[in-house]
This record gives structure tokens, sequence and C-alpha cells, in this order.
């Protein structure tokens, strides 16, 4: 619930924040300060429900974290291109807030399959760009919960071979 919820939200931060890096046609390059203050005022609220709809117990401080991390990440990516560094910073900054399962080594996890999702969307942004934008407004965080199903899978796995036939 906490990952579809904030999806949604994130939507609404995502697509303003890539529309005010694209130009009409004809016009000079700019960035349009209107959208881009849309998508980062509507961000940290992204973090906020995902913290305590999952039920996070730190989940203030881990809010702070992941607004740091959607900055620095974000940033850093976005010089390749804004639209993958909103991406990547939407996935960690989620596999980070998100209340983590007693499964060992699930953040690596996390981060891997979010670091395989901005590739791929980063493949299909520079062949064909709508689906690159699409697919990074929807595929990081819901690798987060691919990660967690697959961790939650693995670790049944191996607690029932070491538990041995009853």
């Amino acid at each position: 619930m906490a990952l579809t919820l904030g999806t949604v939200l994130q939507m609404f931060s995502y697509f303003p924040y890539a529309a005010a890096f694209i130009q009409p046609e004809g016009d000079p390059a700019g960035v349009d300060p209107g959208l881009l203050a849309v998508g980062l005022a509507v961000a940290p609220f992204v973090f906020v429900v995902v913290g305590l709809v999952s039920g996070h117990p730190r989940w203030p401080k881990m809010v702070l974290i992941s607004l740091g991390l959607l900055l620095g990440v974000g940033l850093s990516i976005g010089l390749v291109s804004p639209v993958l560094g909103a991406a990547a910073g939407f996935g960690v900054g989620t596999a980070v807030t998100l209340r983590m399962p007693e499964i060992p080594n699930q953040m690596r996890r996390r981060l891997l399959a979010v670091g395989f999702a901005v590739v791929y969307s980063g493949v299909f942004l520079f062949v064909a760009t709508p689906a690159g934008v699409l697919s990074g407004a929807v595929l990081p965080i819901l690798m987060v919960g691919f990660a967690d199903e697959y961790g939650a899978w693995k670790h049944e796995r191996s607690a029932g071979e070491t538990a041995g036939p009853a």
C-alpha cells in the first residue's frame, strides 16, 4: 500500500519536474521555474507517505535522509538527464524510507533493483524518449517492492532448506 500511494503521489512531482525541462519547438533552451517548483514542492510528501504508511519507526529521520538523497543522487545523475536523475533519486529515497523487513542484505537488493531500473529507463530514454520518461516514473519504486518480494522469497526458501524435512 505504501509503494502504491507513493507512486501515485510521485507522479505529481515527477511529471511537472520533467516537463520543466521541455521547451516548445522554436523557443530558446531553458527551464520553467514554476513547474520545477511544483515538482520539488511535492517530493517530500512522497517520502512522508511511504514512511507513514509502511510503519517505519523512524520515518521523520528517514524522510530527511531521503530528501538529501533525492537531491544528491538526482542532481549528480541529472547532469546526464534530469528525468533520469529524478527517477534515481525517488527510487533510492523510497528504498531508504520504506520500512525494512527482517531479511539480511535487503537494502543491497533494493539499491541493486533501483540501479537496474534506472539503467533500463536510461536506455529507453535515449532510444524511445516517451517510453523512457514513463518507465522512469514507475519502475524505480516498483523495483523496490520487487526486491522486497524477492528477498522474502529467498529468505523463506533458505529457512526451509536449513530446517530440513519434518
